[in-house]
Order: structure tokens, then sequence, then C-alpha cells
């Protein structure tokens, strides 16, 4: 028996454990979320979500203003507003790559630890 049918042979028999693994560590939004507060872009990622809130309170006094102000005041508003849309469409995009960032690196972390795990089976 050739070293790549171990190696298929050990991957098909350890894939069921890891899907199960998988499946257990996917709950949706809130812990990919909290994923971004444990990486090594922490202190940025509370940065940027510190400004995100500023600038969604900020977003909603433009909208606020834009329509208790005088017509002539309108477009002053109107432009703040989708200014503040922009920016915070940026924020959360950030947001949004970088919680994306810290789970490939986490399932890289975990196709390593597979493959040490499989070499050291293989190697004995």
């Amino acid at each position: 028996m050739n070293i790549d049918s171990k190696i298929k042979q050990e991957l098909e028999s350890e894939s069921a454990e890891i899907d199960r693994i998988l499946a257990q560590e996917e709950g949706g939004l809130l812990p990919m979320f909290q994923s971004g507060f444990k990486g090594s872009m922490k202190r940025w990622f509370i940065l940027i979500n510190i400004v995100t809130f500023i600038i969604a309170a900020g977003t909603f006094w433009c909208g606020y203003n834009f329509f208790i102000a005088a017509p002539e005041q309108q477009v002053f508003w109107g432009v703040l507003f989708l200014a503040c849309i922009q920016m915070l469409i940026s924020t959360k995009q950030w947001i949004f790559s970088e919680m994306s960032r810290s789970g490939l690196v986490r399932e890289l972390k975990r196709v390593e630890l597979s493959v040490a795990e499989l070499a050291q089976k293989v190697g004995k």
C-alpha cells in the first residue's frame, strides 16, 4: 500500500468527525462577530465598531435634520446623510471582511493541525 492510499484512507476515516466539529462551530452571525474580538486585529476591530456606532448616530441625526430643515437647508443635510451612509457602508464592509478573514485563518489552522496529525499517524 503506497503513501497516497494511506493518506486517502485516513482522510476518509476522519471526515465524519471533522464535519461534526464544523457543524457545531457554525453558529451564525453572532459567533462570527465575536470571533473578530479574539483575533490579532482585536484593537482595530473594537475601534472600527466604535466608529461605526458614531457614524450610525450621525446618519440618524442627519436624516432627522433633513426632514425638519427648511427647504433651502435640505440639500446640505441630504448630502451629509448620503456621506454618512457611504462611510457606514465602508466600515461595515471592513467589519465583515475582517470577520471573514478571522474565520478563514481559523479554518486554515484546523487544516494544519489535521495534516500534522495525519502525518504523525502515517509516519508510525
